[in-house]
């Protein structure tokens, strides 16, 4: 067996400062591997043909060499130019894939100034075991900077943003780690296991293996086991329109009466065997090849795809589920900041189901699971493209939230207002808000988002700010019953921030009564 490190590691790369660094590869049965970094040495036995090695904890800086040596075989991997800094995973769907080249301020952003010490690193998507054998990632598996025009259009888009926005603040190196997957619903980014044990996600179970029952298994391996064909200029034409946000709608509309393709054919059926989708398929062929690389931390954009099956009901389940899969597998409490879905519309089968629920869950995880953090972009969506394009502000909101949460900086005030009671006196009817920094304000109508119903009677009001509360003027005394209701549908354009401009979090009060006097 040659001598080799995962495939993480390589020229470029950020290795996270300030905690111990495992590197691991493959090697010669009963082989002693030396891992050097610069004048740090470590040497550890193979077990099987694997080997894994634990560098102690290294201080921010660049310039550095890795120098892995089998005593057997006298075989060396040099790796050159190895930073320190800050490492950062990103996860989720293709609204985290969304690279820089789609973003809207994709132009202004080749004409930024280098900086090498910006790096992004690509996991190759592998949707089976084998996979990586028989299809190439040329674009993908090696550490990027942000220095040419190429390497620049092919980060995340989001995670570029943040990457920037933490240069900026910290003044180390920043590496972000893409390991995602466009149309993925959360429980392939999960142990299996863990899925198993939990009985909320049994309708996961249930549709995979309905669906493996009526495979012709044959025809499956015969079609997977074909090489994917390159994509035509007309569908790189496609995509291309599709991620930049293009009017599709009648594309969408139309597919509706598009005949469903056969169970058996590979890669087109949305959850099987060898499909991207399948419950704990990501977690095993791509997750698992970056664990346990040091990272601080976990950002995570997805859900689209689980409102899609029509699994918003069990979303916070999913999403606590997986995130103990993940930290079981990094054995640390990792943090997780987290982007609640943007304003959505869309049309036909790919329209949005119940996108204010899943918001509502996402939201439940941060407040009920340790070291999870909500980051919401009401304010961010397009009504027909479910791939926004202004990622810069998702990006820097989640580098403030890792600032202000993650690295301690008390002078980071982060904004996201959220109501947590409302009650009626008279004409009168009062939001409170807690987490408004200095206090509300309004940028846009706010009446077309903010609504007052008796029974499904919409009540005409006059809004006030008072710091850290609305106050509704209206005449609400002649009504037993009240429902108030903010930004809860699935496309909206939140007008209501905290004093950083950060926007307010969605919020229902149903079935408010006169105050007792």
């Amino acid at each position: 067996m040659k001598l080799q490190t995962a495939q993480i590691f390589g020229e470029h790369m950020v290795i996270q400062q300030g905690k111990p660094v495992p590197v691991w590869g493959r090697c010669a049965a009963d082989d002693v591997i030396t891992v050097k970094l610069n004048d740090t040495e470590v040497q550890t036995e193979s077990v099987r043909g694997t080997w894994k090695a634990v560098l102690p904890p290294v201080s921010a800086g660049i310039g550095m060499t890795m120098t892995v040596t089998s005593a057997l075989t006298g075989e060396q991997i040099i790796f050159h130019d190895v930073a320190a800094g800050e490492v950062w995973l990103a996860g989720g769907q293709s609204n985290m894939e969304f690279i820089m080249k789609y973003d809207v301020n994709a132009e202004a952003m080749k004409k930024t100034e280098e900086d090498k010490d910006l790096r992004f690193f690509c996991a190759p998507q592998v949707p089976f075991m084998g996979y990586e054998d028989k299809e190439t990632c040329p674009d993908h598996g090696f550490w990027r900077q942000w220095d040419t025009e190429k390497n620049r259009i092919m980060f995340s888009a989001v995670g570029a943003y943040m990457g920037r926005y933490l240069r900026r603040e910290l003044n180390v190196p920043v590496g972000i780690i893409g390991c995602n997957w466009g149309g993925t619903p959360a429980s392939a980014w999960t142990d299996m296991q863990d899925i198993e044990s939990h009985p909320e996600l049994a309708p996961v179970l249930e549709e995979y293996r309905h669906n493996c029952e009526a495979i012709d298994w044959r025809r499956y391996i015969e079609t997977s086991e074909r090489p994917i064909p390159e994509p035509t200029p007309e569908q790189l034409a496609f995509t291309d329109r599709f991620m930049m946000g293009e009017d599709m709608t009648e594309f969408f509309r139309n597919m509706e009466n598009m005949p469903r393709p056969d169970i058996s054919d590979w890669g087109t059926y949305p959850i099987a065997p060898r499909s991207a989708t399948r419950p704990g398929g990501l977690y095993e062929t791509m997750l698992k090849k970056i664990a346990p690389y040091a990272v601080q931390g976990v950002i995570w954009y997805q859900g689209e795809d689980d409102d899609a099956r029509g699994w918003s009901a069990f979303y916070d389940k999913s999403m606590e589920t997986m995130i103990g899969s993940w930290r079981k597998l990094w054995q640390e409490e990792l943090p997780f900041l987290q982007v609640e879905l943007a304003p959505f519309r869309g049309v036909g089968v790919t329209g949005a189901k119940d996108y204010p629920g899943m918001r509502r869950r996402q939201h439940s995880v941060s407040e009920t699971v340790k070291d999870v953090h909500d980051i919401c972009i009401l304010d961010l969506g397009e009504e027909f493209n479910i791939h926004p394009r202004r990622k810069q502000k998702v990006g820097e909101r989640l580098a403030r939230t890792a600032l202000r949460y993650v690295y301690g900086r008390e002078d980071v005030q982060i904004t996201f207002p959220q109501a947590y009671r409302a009650e009626r006196d008279g004409d009168i009817l009062t939001v409170y808000f807690r987490n408004t920094g200095k206090g509300l304000y309004v940028s846009g109508d706010l009446t077309k988002e903010l609504k007052v119903y008796s029974n499904d009677t919409e009540l005409a009001y006059r809004p006030e700010i008072h710091e850290d509360s609305l106050v509704l003027h209206g005449d609400f005394h002649v009504h037993e019953k009240l429902t108030v209701t903010f930004c809860d549908t699935n496309y909206c354009e939140d007008p209501l921030y905290g004093s950083e401009g950060d926007p307010a979090y969605a919020f229902t009060f149903a079935d408010l009564k006169e105050k007792d006097r």
